[in-house]
């Protein structure tokens, strides 16, 4: 089968959905899929060499370094927000990176004169303005092959753009048309959308044969708001890339909880995780991005983002693995479809509506392989003392239901139903 996988990021970026985009090729590769990958190139960061290359893939590659990202690299200390914030009373090397500076206010007005007058002259309109310039470039792609199947995968939904431009202009042909989405648009719990945006996103959907979601409550959402889509809809998991072959310790006389991913206040509360693990004595890793300033412990490590491969070692030396769920909305963060390919327990905090919380713990419990609480300072207590009292059973079994090979399966055989 010819598949033409497109994805508006750079496969070779640290993020937690690209470890998702490259399991999404490696199914394809290992279900003897011939891939074409359309991507966009490197605009921002440094390429993480742990993640993979597909020898067996050929890559399409269109530059996406617009005018603004020259900005941002010729004016990196304008736009770097980051301060570190230490406490005297701990060891100095352990220190924590978070954002808005408090002597740094004078360049914020810099920023958004930049950033204003840049789209200014480009364009008012909100429609991906990150991926502008990805997409005139690679609205140039042309192949005569006919693709048995397009996967064009958001975010940015910028991907499904790209594939309903190239087959209006028939510069591709399929057979069948796929589209994943991560996470929605319009109602993004990042909210600040405009109408136009929503139409936008209704016009994508209403193009596409078949649409995916990975959250089982974004499609039940997603459903509601456009009605005449939902007949199309359907719920895939996020794939994890590789099983991990972490074994969790035995006769633990103390027990480290490990959360790695990013705390924005705007999206999901870690203040009731970080105060009951202190207060409980615990051992713990904060690894991520954030804009409240946790303090590292003598018992708690906090710090940002990392390379896949630090974050292996950290957590193969964590015992129990920590989700936190968002504040609100369908979204479920891809940490825990990752976290399911280990063998160690996982602490699944819960938030949202309690018709929310329902519906998510209804979904994975079925899988008996996670221990739920709901994000209050005093459940998670109980949850971290049910731990290192050993109550808990520390032997679980991956969820092979989101190996890469299983979800791609899924998605090729769909068509068939």
């Amino acid at each position: 089968m010819k598949v033409l996988y497109v994805v508006g990021t750079n496969l070779s970026k640290n993020t937690s959905a690209n470890i998702s985009h490259n399991a999404y090729v490696k199914g394809l590769l290992e279900n003897d899929c011939q891939v074409d990958i359309l991507m966009s190139s490197s605009s921002w960061g440094e390429s993480d060499e742990s993640l993979p290359t597909w020898k067996e893939a050929t890559y399409f590659i269109y530059n996406s370094v617009s005018l603004i990202d020259r900005f941002k690299i010729k004016f990196k200390n304008i736009f770097d927000k980051k301060v570190i914030i230490k406490d005297e009373n701990i060891d100095k090397t352990k220190l924590r990176t978070v954002v808005s500076a408090p002597n740094d206010n004078w360049k914020e007005p810099i920023r958004n004169l930049i950033k204003k007058s840049y789209e200014f002259i480009s364009n008012k309109s909100q429609l991906y303005k990150l991926e502008r310039t990805w997409l005139k470039n690679a609205s140039c792609f042309k192949i005569n092959t006919e693709y048995d199947l397009i996967i064009s995968n958001s975010s940015p939904a910028a991907s499904h753009k790209l594939v309903l431009n190239l087959l209006s202009k028939k510069n591709i042909t399929a057979k069948r048309w796929v589209q994943i989405w991560e996470d929605p648009w319009f109602y993004d719990i990042y909210g600040g959308n405009s109408e136009e945006v929503k139409q936008e996103e209704h016009k994508l959907l209403q193009a596409a044969k078949e649409i995916f979601y990975v959250s089982v409550l974004t499609l039940q959402y997603q459903k509601i708001h456009f009605p005449d889509c939902a007949h199309k809809m359907e719920h895939i998991p996020l794939p994890f890339l590789q099983l991990s072959e972490n074994k969790p310790r035995k006769n633990l006389e103390s027990c480290i909880f490990g959360y790695f991913g990013d705390f924005y206040s705007r999206t999901r509360n870690l203040q009731p995780f970080y105060e009951a693990l202190r207060e409980g004595g615990a051992s713990g890793y904060i690894y991520g991005d954030g804009d409240i300033p946790l303090l590292s412990t003598s018992d708690v490590q906090v710090h940002g983002r990392v390379t896949l491969d630090k974050l292996a070692k950290l957590q193969d030396e964590s015992d129990v693995l920590v989700h936190l769920c968002n504040l609100q909305g369908g979204q479920i963060p891809g940490k825990i479809y990752h976290y399911s390919a280990t063998t160690k327990p996982i602490l699944f905090i819960l938030d949202g509506t309690t018709k929310e919380m329902l519906i998510i713990k209804n979904y994975f419990k079925n899988y008996n392989r996670y221990h739920f609480c709901e994000n209050r300072k005093e459940d998670i207590l109980k949850s971290i003392k049910s731990f290192l009292t050993g109550n808990e059973n520390f032997d679980k079994q991956p969820v092979h239901e989101y190996q890469h090979i299983q979800v791609i399966s899924k998605l090729l055989n769909n068509n068939e139903q």
